[in-house]
């Protein structure tokens, strides 16, 4: 009997102990883990997750979830759960995500419910143990990706000691400013596939298995400058100053500029990782569709180093060393650089 069958048993036999009415496991579409989920065509509607318990932090998954709900951050309800076997029977939050939203209505409408469950996300106090600590290693380490498998896998381009020398002072730069930000519970991947939209219009969060202590712009530059979704920059700069007015720990940035400042250095941190983590999903995972993302990222790379001086050397050594085998790859495309 495969998994699938296993899962599909073990949740109509919880469904029958609940007097459910029984119905068939319909596959989803995955995401960037190794999870499977199946829509039950069922009332209370009802998701199917199979996460593998060897690569997946399913106990982490759950205790968040109960926190986060029991301070009335929008989780799915939890119904049934075997973490030996790495079966969840969860809420269905339904189809529409926040980038359908997005589609369809003004940045401005669309993000204030988001920006203000992120609000009362970053007001949480956190249980002892339950989340990480954002830290230097973890944050140099997921930055190390980028060398490793956008630069040197993905491009083929060895980086050379001297690559290495310059990349590692960026990534200190970077990961001292992190550092010094109010640090605060962050989601870590708060974008718009993570974001559904209830009935009511309430936004329910996903996905939230890694989330930590960490720098208190992080969720706010995921959720703006969207890997898979391009607002302009004058509607990126209008709603982080909006969030900077509700966001908790506002008294800890100066003025607005630094607070800017902040958050574009935190999102450089994020893309310089996503790059690696998108070749990596391509290459280990089998999950091409993920290079069709990677032009907007480098967009936002680009952007964030051109605006700042202290990364001139760093931008023209991008440009110089990078951008030629970026432009010769198959999935690349052109993304205007906003000023």
């Amino acid at each position: 009997m495969s998994v699938i069958d296993t899962l599909t048993t073990w949740c109509h036999e919880q469904m029958a102990l609940r007097n459910w009415p029984l119905a068939p496991l319909k596959a989803l579409g995955g995401d960037a883990g190794f999870r499977q989920y199946f829509r039950i065509a069922s009332e209370p509607r009802l998701l199917a997750v199979y996460s593998p318990p060897a690569t997946e932090p399913n106990a982490q998954f759950c205790a968040i979830a109960e926190h986060w709900r029991g301070a009335r951050v929008c989780a799915p309800k939890i119904y049934a759960k075997d973490l030996t076997q790495g079966f969840m029977l969860i809420e269905d939050f339904g189809e529409k995500a926040l980038a359908d939203e997005l589609a369809q209505n003004s940045p401005q409408a669309a993000y204030a419910p988001v920006l203000a469950v992120l609000a009362k996300l970053q007001a949480l106090d956190a249980p002892n143990g339950l989340y990480p600590a954002y830290d230097r290693e973890k944050l140099t380490l997921e930055m190390s990706l980028m060398p490793e498998w956008f630069m040197g896998k993905l491009l083929g381009i060895e980086p050379s000691a001297q690559d290495l020398a310059l990349l590692q002072q960026l990534f200190d730069g970077l990961t001292d400013a992190a550092l010094a930000q109010p640090q605060v519970i962050v989601h870590r991947d708060y974008h718009c596939r993570n974001i559904h939209l209830l009935p009511n219009g309430e936004p329910g969060l996903i996905d939230f298995q890694d989330a930590v202590i960490g720098p208190a712009t992080y969720d706010l530059v995921s959720l703006l400058k969207d890997c898979y979704f391009r607002l302009d920059v004058a509607s990126v700069k209008s709603l982080a100053l909006q969030y900077k007015q509700q966001m908790p720990s506002s008294d800890a940035f100066i003025d607005d500029a630094g607070f800017i400042q902040a958050f574009d250095w935190m999102g450089l941190q994020r893309h310089l990782k996503v790059l690696g983590i998108f070749a990596r999903l391509n290459l280990r995972d089998g999950k091409p569709s993920y290079l069709n993302d990677l032009p907007l990222v480098i967009a936002y790379v680009r952007e964030a180093l051109k605006r700042y001086p202290a990364f001139t050397e760093f931008d023209a050594w991008f440009d110089g060393r990078l951008m030629p085998a970026i432009k010769q790859q198959h999935w690349y495309r052109s993304v205007e650089i906003q000023p």
